[in-house]
């Protein structure tokens, strides 16, 4: 088959894409895993001329993990939409695939340094607007855990309360700090 037909193409001719900025969680790779044992594939990817893959990074992952070594690769120039039709379903198969289709999108994560990256590369203002874009990069995970019992520090601490971050660039370090201070915080950048 060629073309419009759908050529068959080995899985492992497609390529991760270098700028994806977007990463699966441990929980989310093992649920699109989950899906595609439990109901086979059926979400359509998108890869360019050199078999980039442009959407769907974790779902060719997730289909190798799982056995599947082949593609069918239909060309378009994007003036039509692609449908997977899928056969054999059950009605309990078709709401488990459409939830979990939704659920792995919403576990992802961004990547903060590549998206960082790809801001100052290339205009993303369509996909987010700079206050989403600070609020992403300025969002830090902590190893702050509110269930954990702490002592009562109130009579050692001082009428001024600090916090460090440490960013890791200069770029993510103006980021935080507009944020911060968009947030009406007294901020100030200090470099080490």
């Amino acid at each position: 088959m060629s073309g419009k037909d759908g050529a068959l193409q080995p899985l492992s001719s497609l390529k991760q894409d270098h700028k994806n900025a977007r990463k699966r969680t441990v929980q989310s790779k093992n649920l699109i895993e989950e899906s595609i044992n439990r109901y086979g594939a059926a979400r359509s990817i998108v890869i360019d001329e050199s078999n980039r893959i442009l959407a769907g990074n974790g779902t060719v992952e997730a289909a190798a993990a799982s056995g599947i070594d082949k593609v069918r690769i239909i060309e378009t120039d994007g003036d039509e939409v692609i449908a997977v039709r899928r056969t054999g379903l059950t009605e309990e198969s078709k709401v488990g695939l459409a939830l979990a289709d939704n659920r792995t999108a919403e576990l992802a994560e961004w990547d903060k340094e590549m998206l960082n990256t790809l801001s100052s590369e290339h205009d993303i203002e369509p996909w987010f607007s700079d206050d989403e874009l600070m609020a992403i990069l300025a969002d830090n995970e902590s190893d702050f855990n509110e269930d954990e019992e702490v002592d009562d520090q109130s009579g050692k601490i001082d009428a001024v309360f600090q916090i460090i971050v440490n960013c890791r660039n200069e770029e993510e370090q103006t980021a935080t700090l507009d944020y911060l201070m968009g947030q009406g915080l007294d901020c100030k950048a200090m470099n080490a």
